[in-house]
């Protein structure tokens, strides 16, 4: 049986590995990403998005660098929590179900057409509207907008939600002439109000990112938060982060995203370059079909987490870039609940478990897919890899696949309901709470019609449901109970709450917030 200090020589090696083959020649810049000096600043991502739909700008993987050029109506001051004005200027809860915003007047789309409104409106109805059904209207629930007049905006939900404020942070604004004019464009090309404008993407090479010379934010700089430094951007997709970080020492490249601790030591000894780090809202989680006739049994569930090493693979593999997780959310979110204690390491106990199941006929010896997304955090192949050998070692039979963006969202974006019992497959993979509430998360991966969840608990529905009018210290009890009952019944299991590095080149200055969106806004030159 393989114990902890054998996981520890392993992830050794891993290193050791790895750091040898960021030593490897990086693989040359492509066309047009020469001569950085002055201009332009080039971002190198792990990620390429599956379309430029605005609604993505949201995520800072799925979506790398769209916020750049998509503003929201808020944002929100990571340093102090407090929601904070962008295209909105202010806002007032008129009632339970709605909010009254004051918008910023004389602001313009990249393409010439007025910000006002009636063209908020139709941006947010778009993106909520349940034919396109985009993703981002199971992650937030229904919201609808509506022009009071030119420059007010109601913004409403069909039921009381008092967490509105953070859902609308989320929400990009994008141009209603595009829409009304040329809606299959809304896939391949970017037009928001933001600093930069949309120029081109190279399928699986880069996007590029133009100044807007009438940016609002050009003569409101305070009220922008932050200023055009740079003339140009290119977000380049390079997949490995070993690459990413040689990129930066070569020069080709002022900010590499996601790399690992040890790749950030050598930056740190570097004469030039340099690492930046800070704690996230990201958490590794492993989500399990529940439905198949060996997951549906808590008793395979719990084996399988006691199973993991949890400890060795965020003091080895993740050199310790990362908290050990009893829940999908850390400390920053409401009803993140500080009594739940991390699943044990314990593969004794995880045998004896299997051993009873399969003595009440549950199938132990049936195949597992372990997958996971390429490059959704630093050596997530080491983790699958490491946690597939645990599995195996307590007697669970384990293969393993990675996917590309969208074989990804294939086999997640799906509800329990739409799970072939006989799928049987566990996704290893990365949640961010920048709504900072557990709410949110459960409707994600837990509710029994979330788009992402792969369980159901009717108990677990009923609590949640009583908290989502809730608010203050009544929400954050009810919270905290919904979060003891899907632990005891190991719905969902966790790996670590993660810290995130980047590279940074000789000429950059920036520092990350909590939630790691990269806006080119913030970053000034040394």
């Amino acid at each position: 049986m393989l114990r902890r200090t054998t996981w520890r020589w392993i992830a050794l090696v891993l290193v050791l590995t790895l750091a040898l083959s960021s030593c490897q020649p990086v693989q040359p810049a492509a066309p047009g990403d020469e001569g950085m000096a002055g201009e332009e600043v080039v971002i190198a991502v792990g990620i390429e998005p599956v379309s430029l739909d605005a609604w993505r700008s949201f995520a800072g993987t799925g979506g790398p660098g769209f916020r750049n050029a998509i503003e929201q109506l808020i944002n929100r001051d990571f340093t102090t929590g407090e929601f904070v004005p962008i295209l909105a200027t202010s806002w007032e809860r008129l009632n339970d179900t709605t909010i009254r915003f004051q918008l910023r007047e004389g602001v313009t789309f990249h393409d010439g057409s007025p910000f006002n409104a009636e063209a908020a409106a139709a941006s947010i109805n778009h993106t909520f509207d349940a034919d396109n059904a985009f993703d981002l209207l199971d992650f937030l629930g229904t919201m609808s907008a509506e022009a009071v007049d030119e420059y007010t905006l109601d913004i409403s939900t069909p039921e009381p939600d008092p967490i509105l404020l953070g859902k609308v942070e989320w929400v990009g604004i994008s141009s209603a002439k595009q829409l009304a004019e040329d809606p299959d464009a809304y896939h391949t090309e970017i037009v928001g109000t933001g600093p930069y404008m949309f120029v081109e993407w190279r399928k699986g090479e880069s996007i590029t990112y133009e100044a807007n010379p009438d940016w609002w934010g050009l003569s409101h700089p305070d009220d922008a938060r932050g200023a055009q430094t740079f003339q140009n951007i290119t977000v380049r997709f390079l997949q490995e982060d070993q690459v990413r970080v040689s990129a930066v020492q070569a020069g080709e490249v002022d900010l590499a995203q996601f790399i690992t601790p040890e790749q950030c030591q050598l930056l740190a000894d570097d004469a030039v370059a340099s690492c930046v780090s800070a704690p996230s809202v990201e958490t590794i989680f492993i989500r399990m079909d529940t439905n198949s006739p060996l997951l549906s049994d808590r008793r395979v569930r719990l084996a399988f987490q006691l199973a993991i090493d949890k400890e060795a693979i965020v003091d080895t593999i993740l050199g310790g870039a990362a908290t050990v997780a009893s829940q999908i959310v850390n400390s920053s979110a409401t009803g993140h609940d500080p009594s739940l204690q991390p699943y044990p390491y314990d593969p004794d106990q995880a045998r004896e478990l299997l051993a009873a199941a399969a003595v009440d006929g549950v199938p132990v010896d049936m195949e597992i897919t372990l997958g996971a997304r390429h490059a959704v955090f630093p050596r997530i192949e080491e983790v699958i890899q490491a946690v597939a050998s645990m599995l195996t070692d307590v007697g669970f039979s384990v293969t393993t696949t990675f996917y590309d963006p969208e074989g990804f969202g294939q086999v997640m974006l799906v509800n329990i309901k739409d799970v072939p019992e006989d799928r049987n497959f566990v996704a290893i993979h990365l949640h961010g709470n920048e709504i900072m509430d557990y709410a949110s998360s459960y409707r994600f991966y837990y509710s029994c019609e979330g788009i992402l969840s792969v369980y159901c608990n009717e108990e677990a529905d009923a609590v949640w449901m009583e908290a989502l009018p809730q608010t203050g210290d009544e929400r954050e009890m009810t919270l905290q109970e919904l979060s003891r009952i899907v632990h005891e019944d190991v719905a969902i299991g966790y790996i670590g709450h993660l810290d995130l590095s980047y590279g940074l080149g000789g000429r950059l200055e920036w520092a990350p917030q909590l939630d790691h969106r990269v806006l080119v806004k913030e970053m000034t030159l040394k």
